[in-house]
This record gives structure tokens, sequence and C-alpha cells, in this order.
């Protein structure tokens, strides 16, 4: 089964993404084989889901010593601790959402899940509720922020007929990150005694983010957003790498 010739003339980045192969007889192929790459920025857009699921849920696991060590909380601050890190991402998907369209897919990928480490760390060290309350904040402005950037990054790099799968199938994973930080959480609480054991429950979450990042950082940018910046060149070198395969088809893509 062979892919089918390519037109001697430049074609669109979906174009070349929705290209399936078809058999030496001419008869075509249902399906679009994925690239090592797709999977790859599938799954790091699939990671964002999955923290936003593991904080928020592991802090319902974590209330209860928070309360501990921070003196005693009233209903009210006990509501804000729930609500800062599900406000934020309000915050961050309604107004920061668009941001990726100005500064690129990639760039905000990257910097999104960084702003979410810097205050993951910050949580871990919180002195008083207020800076607890002011991180978690912080952390849901970017896993919210990172909800369409995600949701772009997946749709302008897999085919069209597979595109909704994609997108629905990383999205459930908030799911699994619920479950995740509740696992954690009771594990933690099992093992450590100590008010503090809140603490390493948010820290597990450290080393995987710096992961994530560093495989945010090896994604090319979105050869759509850079054909609609003008950038052909570099759509068409962006394009190559979304579709390395072996053997490398298309051997070219002018765009």
């Amino acid at each position: 089964m062979e892919p089918s010739p390519s037109t001697s003339w430049p074609r669109s980045v979906q174009d070349y993404l929705d290209e399936a192969p078809e058999w030496s007889d001419g008869t075509p192929s249902d399906s679009i084989p994925i690239t090592g790459m797709q999977v790859r920025i599938w799954g790091l857009a699939a990671a964002g889901k999955f923290f936003e699921g593991m904080i928020v849920f592991m802090t319902g696991v974590a209330l209860p010593l928070l309360a501990a060590e921070f003196g005693g909380l009233t209903a009210l601050q006990h509501g804000l601790v729930t609500a800062a890190s599900l406000a934020g991402i309000l915050v961050g998907a309604s107004m920061l959402g668009g941001l990726s369209d100005h500064f690129g897919r990639k760039r905000m990928f990257v910097v999104e899940m960084v702003i979410f480490l810097v205050f993951l760390v910050l949580v871990c060290f919180s002195p008083n509720f207020w800076w607890l309350v002011t991180c978690l904040f912080g952390i849901g402005v970017a896993l919210g922020c990172d909800y369409p950037t995600a949701h772009l990054v997946i749709s302008e790099s897999i085919a069209s007929r597979t595109r909704g799968r994609f997108v629905l199938g990383a999205f459930a994973f908030q799911a699994v990150g619920a479950l995740f930080g509740t696992v954690v959480g009771y594990l933690i609480l099992a093992n450590v005694e100590d008010l503090s054991a809140w603490r390493w429950m948010y820290a597990t979450a450290i080393i995987p983010a710096v992961l994530v990042i560093l495989g945010r950082l090896t994604i090319p940018e979105s050869p759509h957003f850079l054909a609609v910046k003008g950038r052909l060149g570099e759509a068409a070198e962006a394009t190559m790498r979304l579709l390395h395969r072996e053997p490398q088809y298309p051997k070219d893509t002018p765009i």
C-alpha cells in the first residue's frame, strides 16, 4: 500500500495531514497513519488535562491538613481554597486563551507549563493561607490558559477525520488525573504522619511537570500558525517534522 502521488502545486498544511495511502490498484485506504510526533504532541497536550484533574482533587484530600496547619479555617476560607484553582482555570481559559494566536502555539504551550511549575513549587512552600490561595489561583490560570492551546495544538497536527477523537481523548485525562491525585493523596496520608504531608502531595507533580516542559520544547511550531503568519518556509519545515516517518512521505511539503 503506497501513498497517493503528491500534486505538483503547493498545497495547504491540512492537505498533507489529511492525505491517506492507497492500494497499488488505486483503492483508497480508510486510515491515515499517525506519526510519532503526532502521538507525542497528543500526549503532551493530555498531560495538561491530567494535571488539572490531579491538582483539583488532591486539594480536596489535603484540605483537612491545610486547616490544621494554618490554625483552623473558617467556612469561607475552606471555600476559597477549593475554589481558587477552579476560579483560575475560568480566568485563564476565558481571558488568556487567545494569546497563542499572537505569540504562537508552541511558545504558549511551554510558557503555560512553566507558570504552572512555578506556582506549584510556591504552593509547596506556602507560609500562610493567603499565599496558598494565591498560588492555587495561579496554577488554575496556567491550566486554564492551556485549555484552548492544547485544543489547537492537537487540532492543527491531526488529520481532520480523527481530530475529534484525539481532542476528546486528551480531555478525558482530567478523570485520570483526578483518580491519580486521589490515590497519591491517600498513599501520602497513610505513610507521612505529619501536618506537612499536604506539601508532599503537591510536590509529586513537580518532576512530571518538568518532563512535560522538556517534551513540549521538542515539538515543532504549528505549521498552520506559521502559514497564517506568512512564514511559509518555516511552515513547510514544521510539516515535515510533523509527518516524519519511515519510509518518508511526502518527500517535500511546499505550502
